[in-house]
């Protein structure tokens, strides 16, 4: 399996900003996806980021999916 690190993003669970592993990416629509780990805290999330097709604007956005496990069990 190849490694990707990602430079330039935001950990939306710690604020942790450097490098990210990528665990997967993939297209959704126009938006190129990778699924990342942080890590400072191990948090899962998705990283969006694509031009739209109907007004050329860049967009890009974070989605939380595997929320960290503080203390234990959830």
């Amino acid at each position: 399996m190849k490694v990707v690190i990602i430079d330039n993003v935001k950990c939306p669970y710690c604020g942790f900003e450097g490098r990210f592993k990528a665990l997967k990416t993939w297209k959704f629509r126009f938006y190129d996806v990778e699924m990342l780990e942080c890590p400072n805290c191990k948090g899962i999330f998705n990283r969006y980021y694509g031009v739209s097709p109907s007004s050329g604007k860049k967009s890009e956005f974070v989605i939380r999916v595997k929320p960290r496990v503080v203390g234990g069990r959830r």
